[in-house]
């Protein structure tokens, strides 16, 4: 059964923000920090071990002293930060946590970071994953890659174990990363391709059938080619600490894994 009304246009559904990362938590005051009450089981936060009767005495690199102060900086954070150090402590100890909005599916299926649109939930996975398969189409159809990638990956979320949806995603992220190479946009590029190639290793773990073999190598070896391209048109800016080298030699050895 569907949670949520799925009567959302195409431009509606990417246009939220994001939700606060501490969704679900609800607190109280307490002699030091603020006191956890409950922590949904379904949140972020929850995921990330946070748990009742832990004491939160830090958000980041500030501290916290009481709800006012808490309350002012989760509302500071929703809406622009992704993930966030947090210091509790737990039966009198110190213990630090990380709360962020990435997919714990995918992130644990296929180690990739993507934020999911946690705002439309689905009670059956497969009617999600069919749900968001259909935006994918629709947005391919009316040649948005980009959007397209991120309702295939939102489909992911749903199903993580889905080789159809994780081989489509991997099409599209190489399709995407290799027009920002071509554009110029080097560093979106490179981040993009090292997660493709980061979801096409993981793939290999999966029983292949020849067409989806072909496919795969069919991406690498346009990857392959736009790489070349790019470390040819100096100058050269790539994402930190992931050189064009560095993908060249990934995408070459996931190519002679593909063909062997």
């Amino acid at each position: 059964m569907l949670l949520v009304a799925c009567c959302l246009s195409l431009r509606v559904v990417f246009a939220g923000s994001r939700p606060s990362l501490f969704r679900g938590v609800v607190v109280a005051d307490s002699l030091i920090g603020v006191r956890v009450v409950s922590v949904q089981e379904s949140s972020q936060a929850y995921q990330a071990d946070l748990r009742p009767d832990d004491i939160i005495v830090q958000v980041r690199d500030q501290e916290v002293r009481s709800i006012d102060e808490f309350a002012t900086l989760s509302n500071t954070l929703k809406g622009r930060a992704v993930s966030v150090p947090l210091l509790v402590f737990r039966n009198g100890a110190p213990l630090e946590l990380t709360i962020h909005l990435y997919s714990y599916p995918i992130l644990r299926e296929w180690r990739v970071e993507f934020v999911p649109e946690h705002d439309i939930r689905f009670a059956d996975p497969r009617v999600g994953l069919d749900y968001w398969a259909r935006l994918g189409r629709g947005f391919e159809s009316a040649g948005k890659r980009e959007e397209a990638l991120q309702a295939y990956l939102n489909g992911l979320h749903n199903a993580p174990q889905d080789v159809h949806t994780a081989l489509k995603a991997t099409e599209l992220w190489s399709a995407v990363s290799q027009q920002q190479l071509a554009d110029g946009r080097l560093a979106e590029g490179i981040a993009g391709l090292r997660h493709a190639l980061t979801m096409m290793q993981y793939l290999f773990d999966y029983p292949l059938t020849g067409e989806q073999l072909r496919s795969i190598r069919a991406q690498l070896r346009e990857t392959l080619h736009a790489l070349r391209k790019a470390s040819a048109s100096p100058p050269l800016h790539t994402a930190r600490n992931y050189p064009v080298g560095a993908a060249k030699s990934r995408c070459a050895i996931l190519l002679e894994q593909a063909s062997s």
